[in-house]
Protein backbone atom coordinates (compact mmCIF):
# COMPACT_ATOMS: atom_id res chain seq x y z
CA UNK A 1 0.00 0.00 0.00
CA UNK A 2 3.03 2.60 1.02
CA UNK A 3 4.40 1.63 -2.47
CA UNK A 4 1.02 2.40 -4.24
CA UNK A 5 0.54 5.64 -2.11
CA UNK A 6 4.48 6.90 -3.25
CA UNK A 7 3.51 5.90 -6.96
CA UNK A 8 0.60 8.03 -6.81
CA UNK A 9 1.97 10.81 -5.64
CA UNK A 10 5.40 10.87 -7.17
CA UNK A 11 2.68 10.93 -10.45
CA UNK A 12 0.92 13.79 -8.96
CA UNK A 13 4.05 15.86 -8.58
CA UNK A 14 5.16 15.17 -11.62
CA UNK A 15 1.61 16.37 -13.32
CA UNK A 16 1.59 19.36 -11.55
CA UNK A 17 4.85 20.20 -12.10
CA UNK A 18 4.45 19.56 -15.93
CA UNK A 19 1.47 21.96 -16.08
CA UNK A 20 3.02 24.74 -13.65
CA UNK A 21 5.98 24.41 -16.52
CA UNK A 22 3.66 24.43 -19.47
CA UNK A 23 1.57 27.09 -18.14
CA UNK A 24 4.47 28.86 -17.15
CA UNK A 25 6.27 29.05 -20.33
CA UNK A 26 3.35 29.81 -22.23
CA UNK A 27 2.91 33.37 -19.57
CA UNK A 28 6.16 34.04 -20.10
CA UNK A 29 6.43 33.59 -24.24
CA UNK A 30 2.99 35.75 -24.41
CA UNK A 31 4.03 38.26 -21.78
CA UNK A 32 7.22 38.82 -23.30
CA UNK A 33 5.73 38.69 -26.84
CA UNK A 34 3.12 41.38 -25.85
CA UNK A 35 5.99 43.58 -23.92
CA UNK A 36 8.27 43.22 -28.17
CA UNK A 37 4.65 44.54 -28.99
CA UNK A 38 4.84 41.57 -31.79
CA UNK A 39 1.54 39.70 -30.25
CA UNK A 40 -1.04 41.23 -32.15
CA UNK A 41 1.28 41.14 -35.09
CA UNK A 42 2.44 37.48 -35.26
CA UNK A 43 -0.80 36.31 -33.52
CA UNK A 44 -3.70 38.41 -35.57
CA UNK A 45 -2.38 40.17 -38.79
CA UNK A 46 -2.43 37.39 -41.27
CA UNK A 47 -5.67 36.22 -39.84
CA UNK A 48 -7.26 40.24 -40.04
CA UNK A 49 -7.16 41.61 -43.69
CA UNK A 50 -6.72 44.97 -44.21
CA UNK A 51 -9.78 46.94 -45.09
CA UNK A 52 -9.99 48.10 -48.65
CA UNK A 53 -9.64 51.42 -49.67
CA UNK A 54 -12.10 52.47 -52.38
CA UNK A 55 -10.65 53.75 -55.18
CA UNK A 56 -12.80 57.00 -55.22
CA UNK A 57 -11.45 57.89 -51.78
CA UNK A 58 -10.09 60.97 -50.51
CA UNK A 59 -7.93 61.58 -47.53
CA UNK A 60 -8.62 65.41 -46.59
CA UNK A 61 -6.98 67.00 -43.73
CA UNK A 62 -9.25 69.51 -41.14
CA UNK A 63 -7.42 72.15 -39.08
CA UNK A 64 -9.29 75.41 -37.00
CA UNK A 65 -7.29 78.04 -36.16
CA UNK A 66 -8.70 80.57 -33.39
CA UNK A 67 -6.50 84.07 -33.26
CA UNK A 68 -7.63 87.44 -32.11
CA UNK A 69 -9.78 89.86 -34.50
CA UNK A 70 -6.74 92.17 -34.05
CA UNK A 71 -4.07 90.08 -35.11
CA UNK A 72 -2.49 91.70 -38.48
CA UNK A 73 -1.70 87.98 -39.39
CA UNK A 74 -5.56 87.84 -40.76
CA UNK A 75 -5.69 90.86 -42.43
CA UNK A 76 -3.47 91.87 -45.66
CA UNK A 77 -0.35 89.67 -44.57
CA UNK A 78 -1.90 86.53 -45.21
CA UNK A 79 -5.10 88.11 -48.35
CA UNK A 80 -2.47 89.23 -50.13
CA UNK A 81 -0.62 85.93 -50.82
CA UNK A 82 -4.11 83.82 -51.01
CA UNK A 83 -6.22 83.69 -54.25
CA UNK A 84 -9.18 84.63 -53.84
CA UNK A 85 -9.99 85.21 -57.64
CA UNK A 86 -9.28 81.94 -58.53
CA UNK A 87 -10.76 79.47 -56.07
CA UNK A 88 -14.28 80.18 -56.87
CA UNK A 89 -16.56 81.83 -59.41
CA UNK A 90 -16.53 85.92 -59.33
CA UNK A 91 -20.64 85.85 -58.44
CA UNK A 92 -20.52 83.16 -55.84
CA UNK A 93 -17.28 85.31 -54.10
CA UNK A 94 -19.01 88.92 -54.63
CA UNK A 95 -22.28 87.09 -52.87
CA UNK A 96 -20.35 85.50 -50.20
CA UNK A 97 -18.36 88.53 -48.86
CA UNK A 98 -22.02 90.53 -49.00
CA UNK A 99 -22.53 88.00 -46.07
CA UNK A 100 -19.09 88.25 -44.43
CA UNK A 101 -17.51 85.14 -46.18
CA UNK A 102 -14.25 85.10 -47.47
CA UNK A 103 -12.63 82.59 -49.73
CA UNK A 104 -9.58 81.39 -50.67
CA UNK A 105 -6.83 78.91 -52.51
CA UNK A 106 -3.76 78.62 -51.31
CA UNK A 107 -1.08 75.78 -53.31
CA UNK A 108 0.76 73.18 -51.39
CA UNK A 109 3.61 75.61 -50.47
CA UNK A 110 1.58 77.91 -47.88
CA UNK A 111 2.03 81.59 -47.89
CA UNK A 112 4.30 82.37 -44.34
CA UNK A 113 1.06 83.99 -42.97
CA UNK A 114 -0.68 80.71 -43.33
CA UNK A 115 2.60 78.86 -42.38
CA UNK A 116 2.85 81.09 -39.34
CA UNK A 117 -1.21 80.98 -38.15
CA UNK A 118 -0.77 77.12 -38.32
CA UNK A 119 2.18 77.03 -36.17
CA UNK A 120 0.90 79.44 -34.02
CA UNK A 121 3.76 82.04 -34.12
CA UNK A 122 3.33 85.57 -34.97
CA UNK A 123 6.75 87.20 -36.12
CA UNK A 124 4.95 90.89 -36.95
CA UNK A 125 4.74 91.97 -32.88
CA UNK A 126 1.34 92.83 -31.18
CA UNK A 127 0.28 89.26 -30.15
CA UNK A 128 0.89 88.80 -26.35
CA UNK A 129 1.50 85.61 -24.64
CA UNK A 130 -2.63 84.50 -23.81
CA UNK A 131 -3.04 85.37 -27.26
CA UNK A 132 -0.16 82.89 -28.71
CA UNK A 133 -1.94 79.95 -26.73
CA UNK A 134 -5.39 80.27 -28.71
CA UNK A 135 -6.22 76.91 -30.02
CA UNK A 136 -4.87 75.01 -33.24
CA UNK A 137 -6.78 71.65 -33.93
CA UNK A 138 -7.07 69.55 -36.80
CA UNK A 139 -8.52 65.99 -37.92
CA UNK A 140 -8.35 63.81 -41.02
CA UNK A 141 -10.87 62.45 -42.82
CA UNK A 142 -11.51 60.00 -45.79
CA UNK A 143 -14.19 60.76 -48.15
CA UNK A 144 -15.80 58.68 -50.96
CA UNK A 145 -16.47 60.90 -53.89
CA UNK A 146 -19.85 62.30 -53.57
CA UNK A 147 -20.59 61.06 -50.14
CA UNK A 148 -21.11 64.34 -47.26
CA UNK A 149 -19.38 64.89 -44.12
CA UNK A 150 -20.49 68.09 -41.78
CA UNK A 151 -17.98 70.50 -40.21
CA UNK A 152 -18.91 72.92 -37.87
CA UNK A 153 -18.07 75.73 -37.24
CA UNK A 154 -19.86 77.62 -34.62
CA UNK A 155 -20.13 76.75 -30.90
CA UNK A 156 -23.89 76.07 -29.76
CA UNK A 157 -25.84 79.15 -29.75
CA UNK A 158 -28.98 79.02 -27.46
CA UNK A 159 -30.84 81.93 -29.61
CA UNK A 160 -29.27 84.05 -32.43
CA UNK A 161 -30.70 85.60 -35.98
CA UNK A 162 -28.85 85.23 -39.45
CA UNK A 163 -29.67 87.95 -41.75
CA UNK A 164 -28.80 86.75 -45.46
CA UNK A 165 -28.79 89.55 -48.49
CA UNK A 166 -29.88 87.29 -51.45
CA UNK A 167 -30.28 88.57 -55.19
CA UNK A 168 -33.88 87.70 -54.71
CA UNK A 169 -35.62 90.87 -56.37
CA UNK A 170 -38.78 89.90 -54.14
CA UNK A 171 -36.43 89.23 -50.87
CA UNK A 172 -33.08 90.77 -51.15
CA UNK A 173 -32.85 90.49 -47.23
CA UNK A 174 -33.92 87.28 -45.89
CA UNK A 175 -33.92 87.05 -41.75
CA UNK A 176 -34.47 83.78 -39.58
CA UNK A 177 -34.41 83.35 -36.03
CA UNK A 178 -33.22 79.79 -34.44
CA UNK A 179 -33.01 78.25 -30.90
CA UNK A 180 -30.22 75.97 -29.89
CA UNK A 181 -28.17 76.30 -33.31
CA UNK A 182 -24.98 75.68 -34.55
CA UNK A 183 -23.49 76.59 -37.79
CA UNK A 184 -22.06 73.79 -40.37
CA UNK A 185 -20.64 73.48 -43.55
CA UNK A 186 -21.84 70.25 -45.49
CA UNK A 187 -18.89 69.09 -47.63
CA UNK A 188 -19.04 66.77 -50.60
CA UNK A 189 -15.44 66.07 -52.18
CA UNK A 190 -15.82 64.73 -55.99
CA UNK A 191 -12.79 63.51 -57.92
CA UNK A 192 -12.26 64.87 -60.91
CA UNK A 193 -8.92 62.84 -62.26
CA UNK A 194 -5.83 61.52 -60.48
CA UNK A 195 -4.31 63.86 -58.27
CA UNK A 196 -7.72 66.42 -58.60
CA UNK A 197 -10.65 66.96 -56.63
CA UNK A 198 -13.44 69.45 -56.33
CA UNK A 199 -14.88 70.58 -53.40
CA UNK A 200 -18.39 71.63 -52.87
CA UNK A 201 -19.26 73.11 -49.66
CA UNK A 202 -23.07 74.41 -48.25
CA UNK A 203 -23.04 76.32 -45.26
CA UNK A 204 -26.02 74.90 -43.11
CA UNK A 205 -27.41 75.99 -39.83
CA UNK A 206 -28.71 72.83 -37.35
CA UNK A 207 -31.46 73.57 -34.77
CA UNK A 208 -33.92 72.86 -32.68
CA UNK A 209 -33.96 69.71 -30.33
CA UNK A 210 -31.99 66.47 -31.83
CA UNK A 211 -34.63 63.97 -33.31
CA UNK A 212 -35.01 61.13 -35.18
CA UNK A 213 -35.55 62.61 -38.82
CA UNK A 214 -35.81 61.38 -42.39
CA UNK A 215 -32.52 62.34 -44.36
CA UNK A 216 -31.49 61.67 -47.80
CA UNK A 217 -28.01 59.20 -47.75
CA UNK A 218 -25.86 58.13 -50.60
CA UNK A 219 -27.81 54.78 -50.00
CA UNK A 220 -31.55 56.38 -49.96
CA UNK A 221 -33.95 57.71 -47.11
CA UNK A 222 -32.73 56.68 -43.66
CA UNK A 223 -33.83 57.47 -40.04
CA UNK A 224 -31.30 59.90 -38.53
CA UNK A 225 -31.30 61.37 -35.28
CA UNK A 226 -30.67 64.79 -36.01
CA UNK A 227 -31.64 68.43 -35.88
CA UNK A 228 -33.66 70.64 -38.09
CA UNK A 229 -31.32 71.75 -41.01
CA UNK A 230 -31.68 75.08 -42.94
CA UNK A 231 -29.10 74.91 -46.09
CA UNK A 232 -28.01 78.23 -47.48
CA UNK A 233 -27.90 77.09 -51.13
CA UNK A 234 -26.98 80.61 -52.51
CA UNK A 235 -24.01 80.83 -50.38
CA UNK A 236 -23.18 77.34 -51.76
CA UNK A 237 -19.60 77.35 -53.24
CA UNK A 238 -16.91 74.98 -55.19
CA UNK A 239 -12.85 75.00 -54.73
CA UNK A 240 -10.78 72.30 -57.03
CA UNK A 241 -7.42 71.47 -55.44
CA UNK A 242 -4.67 69.13 -56.80
CA UNK A 243 -3.07 67.31 -53.76
CA UNK A 244 -1.72 69.17 -51.38
CA UNK A 245 -3.51 72.31 -51.55
CA UNK A 246 -5.96 74.05 -49.19
CA UNK A 247 -8.74 76.13 -48.79
CA UNK A 248 -9.38 78.60 -46.11
CA UNK A 249 -12.60 79.94 -44.88
CA UNK A 250 -12.91 83.03 -42.74
CA UNK A 251 -15.12 85.91 -42.17
CA UNK A 252 -14.57 89.36 -43.97
CA UNK A 253 -12.52 91.90 -41.64
CA UNK A 254 -15.94 93.77 -41.44
CA UNK A 255 -19.06 92.11 -40.43
CA UNK A 256 -22.59 92.77 -39.55
CA UNK A 257 -23.93 91.30 -35.86
CA UNK A 258 -26.01 88.70 -37.97
CA UNK A 259 -24.11 88.13 -40.83
CA UNK A 260 -23.21 84.72 -41.81
CA UNK A 261 -19.85 85.41 -41.32
CA UNK A 262 -20.30 86.47 -37.70
CA UNK A 263 -22.12 83.20 -36.88
CA UNK A 264 -20.05 80.78 -38.83
CA UNK A 265 -16.77 82.32 -37.85
CA UNK A 266 -16.98 84.59 -34.50
CA UNK A 267 -18.19 83.83 -31.47
CA UNK A 268 -20.36 85.44 -28.82
CA UNK A 269 -19.60 86.79 -25.48
CA UNK A 270 -15.61 86.41 -23.79
CA UNK A 271 -14.96 85.02 -27.55
CA UNK A 272 -16.49 87.54 -29.48
CA UNK A 273 -13.13 89.28 -30.70
CA UNK A 274 -11.70 85.86 -31.56
CA UNK A 275 -11.89 84.76 -35.41
CA UNK A 276 -11.59 81.03 -36.82
CA UNK A 277 -9.66 80.18 -39.68
CA UNK A 278 -11.13 76.74 -41.60
CA UNK A 279 -8.15 75.32 -43.59
CA UNK A 280 -9.11 72.41 -46.02
CA UNK A 281 -6.02 70.36 -47.22
CA UNK A 282 -6.00 67.46 -49.81
CA UNK A 283 -4.22 65.48 -48.26
CA UNK A 284 -4.13 62.28 -50.83
CA UNK A 285 -5.67 61.00 -53.45
CA UNK A 286 -4.00 57.31 -53.84
CA UNK A 287 -1.57 55.97 -51.38
CA UNK A 288 -3.51 56.21 -48.01
CA UNK A 289 -3.27 54.50 -44.71
CA UNK A 290 -4.64 51.13 -44.12
CA UNK A 291 -7.37 51.32 -41.21
CA UNK A 292 -7.29 47.22 -39.92
CA UNK A 293 -10.05 45.85 -38.28
CA UNK A 294 -10.15 44.98 -34.65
Amino acid sequence: MKLVSLKFCFLFVTLAWLAVVVTGCALMREGAVLGLGKYTETKTANKLPSIPVSQDAMQVEIVFIERPVTDPLLGSALWNEVDEIGAIELADQESLNQNGLRVGHVSSVPPMALQTLLGLKSHLGGINKEDESLLLSGRRLMLRSGVPTDIQTSSLFEKCSLKLITDDDDEPVSVKDFEQARCVFRVKAHKVQDGWARLEFTPEVHYGAQQLRRTATNIGWQLENRQNTSPLYNQKFEVTLNVGEMAIITATDEVSPHSAGKLFFRGEGPKADIQKILVVRLANMSKMDVTRSK
